[in-house]
């Protein structure tokens, strides 16, 4: 199942949420802002033709003053033409070919030369939108050394100081967008490697900060934008690996076990955080309080639960509107079910949603046909597969931080002292949950004799014969059951917790 975009869209109080790639994301930051280039004036270079065929030999040059001639009256003035908005990604993907074809001292001066431009344009209100975005994004993507797929590359150290700036800068109120695609460059550098001690603890230190819900304030960031921030920012910082804060102690640990307590924050923000701990190197903080960190994580594993069936029956409730508008029957059978069959429980609880199996005189649908009319389940292959997956990305981030990465950090539960009986009940508890990670995922690929049943029974729709239910080759189970599933799983794990609760 693919995994890319398994946390979707989430309902939540505060609308409807994104969770998008980096790729996604600068497409909707490009549709974002056009709105507002149609309202304002911006000014273009003008674009030297003629100087094309210089390319190779200017790049390679060394020699400043050209460059800066080539860059500003050709090669990236035509970023700044509003007709060119469609060709800045193969703008970008030349540019950063061009940075790598060079090295040494021609090609500290290309990239110095590069860099200075595209911050000029980046942080100026005169270039149209979508120009300050891909010159943001371009500053944090050229490299000094180009990679393989796995590795990357080795970014270009001298964007990290104003990329910085256009992040956290109060000096000028720069877009959120503009904002956004120099955080991404910075992400990127924390991921990659910054060589540079003094350098990358200013980044940790940028990261922290815009953690402190004090930054979307200042910067006049809205709930769902800055939800994007976070996540760049948790990933930037969990990046270095590290327990530790600039300050010594464990300031980083502190503050990713904060955002998994606070259920006010995003899910994808307080599982990155459980996956970040994972990938730490928990022995610079052997005094650390393991015991309240372990009841945060099944913590966490409850809320997520609760979180997700609400999920689920916003997503039925979608499915159910969107198949009536279409004339579809599992949004309709369950009302035919209830006023012609009498189906009972079989097609209100079934794959189809639908009314029953028909028979049983006038108005004998009772429950089933009640059921499959208002709740129904979710018909959309692809829409119940993102569920699960979304639910298994969720587990598998906490079994992370528990268990740890191979040549990687070590877990939690290895940090706890199985000598003290306390410690030693928190290990079991720990492994339990795991337990029941493992189960969920084998019900979700393999169903349950009782939930193939179910599937099969409401595979009869209305109509008569045979429906297509929504399983796939990934999902085994309909959307109801899932929901079910993780009722149980809450239970289970308030148990943990000792909290007496339904």
């Amino acid at each position: 199942m693919e995994r890319s975009f398994v946390f979707g869209f989430r309902a939540a109080g505060r609308g409807v949420r994104r969770r998008l790639l980096t790729v996604v994301a600068t497409a909707c930051c490009l549709l974002m802002v056009a709105a507002t280039a149609t309202s304002q004036e911006f000014k273009e270079a003008s674009v030297d033709d003629s100087l094309a065929g210089q390319k190779g030999s200017v790049v390679s040059s060394g020699d400043s003053g050209q460059i800066k001639d080539f860059l500003r009256k050709y090669y990236l003035a035509r970023w700044t033409v509003r007709a060119n908005s469609r060709d800045l990604h193969k703008f970008r993907q030349e540019l950063e070919a061009d940075a790598t074809s060079v090295s040494g001292s021609a090609q500290a001066t290309f990239l110095k030369e590069v860099v200075d431009c595209l911050n000029s344009y980046a942080a100026s209100d005169s270039c149209y939108p979508a120009c300050r975005f891909n010159a943001a994004l371009a500053m944090g993507s050229i490299n000094e050394a180009s990679g393989d797929r796995n590795s990357g590359g080795t970014p270009y150290a001298g964007a990290i100081t104003p990329l910085a700036t256009l992040v956290n800068s109060d000096k000028k109120p720069y877009p959120d967008y503009v904002r956004l695609a120099a955080l991404i460059g910075l992400e990127r550098h924390a991921q990659l490697g910054i060589k540079d001690e003094k350098m990358r603890a200013n980044v940790a230190s940028l990261f922290v900060k815009i953690l402190d819900p004090s930054y979307a304030e200042k910067k006049n960031l809205r709930d769902d934008v800055y939800e994007w921030f976070q996540e760049l920012a948790v990933k930037g910082l969990a990046a270095f690996k590290s327990p530790e804060g600039n300050k010594g102690g464990t300031g980083t640990l502190d503050l990713f076990k904060s955002l998994i307590d606070d259920p006010s924050q995003d899910y994808e923000v307080r599982c990155l955080a459980a996956r970040a701990i994972g990938d730490m190197n928990l022995d610079a903080a052997k005094n650390y309080n393991y015991l309240e960190l372990s009841k945060s994580l099944i913590t966490l594993a409850r809320d997520f639960c609760v979180d997700n069936m609400g999920y689920i029956d916003d997503e039925i409730v979608r499915d159910s509107v969107k198949s009536a508008s279409a004339g579809g029957m599992g949004g309709m059978g369950g009302g035919m079910g209830s006023g012609m069959g009498g189906g009972g429980m079989a097609g209100g609880m079934g794959m189809m949603g639908g009314g029953g199996m028909g028979g049983g005189g006038m108005g004998g649908g009772g429950v089933g046909g009640a059921m499959g009319g208002t709740t129904g389940t979710i018909q959309n292959v692809k829409s119940l597969e993102a569920i699960a997956g979304r639910v298994e990305y969720g587990f598998d981030s906490i079994q992370r931080a528990v268990k740890g990465v191979k040549n990687g950090g070590k877990g939690v539960s290895a940090c706890l002292d199985d000598a003290k009986e306390d410690q030693k009940e928190m290990i079991a508890n720990l492994k339990t949950m795991l337990d029941e990670f493992d189960e969920m995922q084998t019900f979700i690929k393999e169903g349950s004799q009782s939930g193939g049943m179910m599937g099969m029974m409401g595979g009869m729709s209305a109509g008569g014969g045979m429906g297509m239910g929504a399983t796939s080759e990934n999902v085994a189970v309909d959307a109801n059951q899932l929901k079910d599933h993780l009722l149980e799983k809450k239970i289970k794990f308030n148990e943990l917790l000792g909290i007496d609760s339904y």
